[in-house]
């Protein structure tokens, strides 16, 4: 499923009015080499920001690197993560950390439910976490950050009009600040100046002159 959504006052900068999200729940295909869902439409080709995720059903190295893997899976996986490095997404994922458990004793965990940002979305992104309880799911709820710095508040700044001063008058007249250190005193130790330094310095004095 793919989301478009668009408003006038941009998004992550004034000049971007559109960011698409892509959530895809990808099976087992015809064979298990392959998903329902092709790589070209979980990574699309797209000028506008776009975050794709979903349980993508596959195991690759890259966000599970401690997993031993069967040669199915890494040639499942290869062609989605090929796909992703060809349109410069990012893996959002913090590598190695499952995001799936199996309810019964014997299956192991793994990482499927998979995020990536396009390049043009990548710089916003700061966090991926799991901080959320659970949902009685085999799969965690993931917690997605992005933040845009010229949307964000400016940090708050003293209102020198506002300031009640005549309240501050013996406060500020009860402030002393130390001045800075001299740069040489009276105690500073200076090596003494070689005798050759001084008779080379008059030479040169006399040449000049």
């Amino acid at each position: 499923m793919a989301l478009d959504l668009f408003t006038p006052d941009g998004f992550f900068n004034p000049s971007t009015t559109g960011f698409t999200i892509i959530n895809s729940y990808s099976t087992k295909g015809r064979s298990n080499n392959t998903r329902s869902v092709p790589p070209d439409v979980i990574f699309p080709s797209s000028p506008l920001p776009t975050l794709t995720l979903g349980d993508l059903n596959i195991h690759h190295p890259t966000a599970d690197p401690l997993r031993v893997f069967k040669e199915d899976e890494i040639a499942t996986s290869t062609p989605y993560f090929d796909r992703a490095t060809d349109l410069g997404f990012s893996l959002l994922n913090t590598p190695g950390v499952f995001t799936r458990f199996s309810m019964s004793l014997i299956g192991r965990p793994g990482v499927l439910d998979l995020a990536f940002a396009c390049p043009l979305l990548a710089p916003y992104f700061t966090e991926w976490s799991d901080p959320l309880p659970s949902t009685g799911s085999d799969h965690i709820p993931i917690l997605l950050r992005f933040e845009a710095p010229l949307f964000r508040a400016p940090p708050p700044t003293p209102n020198w009009a506002l300031t009640d001063w005549a309240a501050l008058q013996s406060s500020l007249k009860a402030t002393t600040i130390s001045p800075p250190p001299p740069l040489i005193s009276k105690s500073t130790h200076l090596p003494p100046i070689p005798h050759e330094a001084c008779e080379g310095w008059g030479a040169k004095l006399s040449n000049s002159s």
